[in-house]
């Protein structure tokens, strides 16, 4: 059997190296990729649990703001219905205290008096008539007074057994004798709907001032002497120039009617 020479050995040598040096390249190169490859599997399992737990605080949060929100319609509706409750409740005090003044006035009146109620009015003359629940049967008449607590409303115009209509001195149609008693000054009052009543043919001269007050006349035996009419708004001269005309903000603005007092007309 021959002996391996020289060359052989070199050879197998030379092979060796390179077979060690081949295993270190791919050890090199294998532990980090199997490092990269584990991070990289880290990474994903963190933010895949991330996800899931932001999923899971997203859906948290929703139903947070839905019980909110909830909570929140079911405080306003109880909000709003104490709010009806107070307003009814403010309501009936106002017309309790209203009655309370009407009985007042009723009992200080030296005349028949009929209290009323309110109980019809229309849009389409709103600022012309009311209709009252008192009528003949009543003892309420054509012509009566109709006043409330704190002013002049108007006067009946038509009656039936159980009702009756009244025209309101907001209306042009009705006239009234007044008086401005801190000067003694007469005039007619005419009503202008939802503007300013006047007072026309006031002498020029006339020393009459912003806020003096003016009440009925009561001369003509229909409605009460004194009894308020309103407060002087402005005085201007008319058109003509020959007289001044008085402006009067009504101290009942016949806009929120409910109890009235029927006078009936003196008896002569």
């Amino acid at each position: 059997m021959p002996l391996p020479n020289e060359s052989d050995f070199e050879t197998h040598s030379q092979s060796l190296a390179e077979y060690l040096v081949l295993v270190i390249l791919v050890l090199m190169v294998a532990v980090p990729v199997s490092g990269f490859v584990l991070s990289a599997q880290s990474w994903v399992s963190s933010l895949v649990a991330k996800g899931a737990y932001q999923v899971e605080d997203t859906k948290n949060l929703a139903e947070q703001l839905f019980d909110a929100s909830a909570k929140i319609r079911d405080l306003e509706r109880k909000l709003a219905k104490n709010e009806l409750e107070l307003t009814r409740l403010k309501q009936e005090s106002r017309d309790t205290n209203r009655l309370r003044s009407l009985l007042d006035l009723k009992q200080k009146s030296q005349r028949q008096t009929v209290a009323a109620e309110v109980v019809s009015r229309n849009p389409d003359n709103w600022f012309e008539q009311v209709v009252i629940d008192k009528g003949s049967a009543d003892h309420v008449t054509v012509g009566s007074a109709v006043i409330s607590i704190t002013g002049v409303v108007g006067q009946v115009v038509k009656v039936d057994s159980h009702a009756s209509v009244v025209r309101l001195l907001t209306d042009p149609e009705q006239k009234l004798g007044v008086l401005i008693p801190r000067l003694g000054l007469t005039g007619i009052l005419v009503g202008n709907y939802q503007n300013l009543a006047r007072i026309d043919f006031v002498p020029v001269g006339t020393n009459v001032d912003v806020g003096d007050k003016v009440v009925t006349l009561g001369k003509a035996g229909t409605f009460p002497d004194n009894h308020p009419v309103g407060t002087v708004s402005s005085v201007r001269r008319d058109a003509t120039g020959a007289s001044m005309q008085i402006d009067v903000k009504l101290t009942d603005n016949c806009y929120d009617l409910s109890q009235v007092l029927v006078l009936p007309p003196l008896e002569n």
